[in-house]
C-alpha cells in the first residue's frame, strides 16, 4: 500500500514495482511468512530470480519491520540486485511502534553495494498505515530528483 501510493506520487517517472506479496488465508500467510524468516524463499523465487535483471536509475526500496530490522529476504533482495555502483536508491519502512533504525540498516546494505543512498524514511502506524504520508514523500523526492 505505501509502495503503490509513494510510486503513484513519482509523476516524472517511469516506474517497475516488483511486489513481494505472501497471499492466501491468514494461516497460509503465517506459514508462509515463517518459512521466509527461516530462509525458505521457494515462494518468492519467481520475484527474487526476476531481480536479476532488471535495469534501474533509481532504485525505491521499502520492506516491514521485523523485530526492529528488515526481514531477512532483503539481504537476499539487496544480493539479487548486483553491482549498484552509481545507483541512486532510497529506502523506506513500516512500523507499528518504533523501528528507528531499519531504514538506516537498509540504507548501509545498499552502500555496501555500491548504491548511494539518497534518501530513508519510516512509516509508522500502530492499527493502520495511511498513504497520506507516503504521497507527500514520494512529492519530496520529485523535488530531489
Amino acid at each position: 500500500m505505501i509502495a503503490k501510493a509513494l510510486a503513484s506520487s513519482l509523476a516524472n517517472h517511469d516506474i517497475d514495482f516488483i511486489p513481494f506479496e505472501v497471499i492466501g488465508s491468514f494461516s497460509e500467510r503465517f506459514k508462509k511468512s515463517g518459512e521466509i524468516r527461516s530462509g525458505n524463499y521457494s515462494m518468492i523465487q519467481d520475484q527474487l530470480n526476476s531481480l536479476n535483471d532488471v535495469r534501474f536509475d533509481l532504485l525505491l526500496i521499502g520492506m516491514p519491520t521485523h523485530g526492529g530490522l528488515p526481514p531477512k529476504v532483503y539481504e537476499e533482495i539487496v544480493n539479487r540486485l548486483g553491482d549498484l555502483n552509481g545507483k541512486k536508491a532510497i529506502t523506506f519502512n513500516t512500523a507499528r511502534i518504533t523501528a528507528r533504525n531499519t531504514s538506516h540498516i537498509m540504507a548501509a546494505k545498499l552502500e555496501e553495494a555500491g548504491a548511494k543512498v539518497i534518501e530513508k524514511k519510516r512509516f509508522k502506524g500502530f492499527f493502520r498505515l495511511g498513504t497520506r504520508g507516503a504521497v507527500e514523500f514520494g512529492k519530496k523526492i520529485n523535488k530531489i530528483l
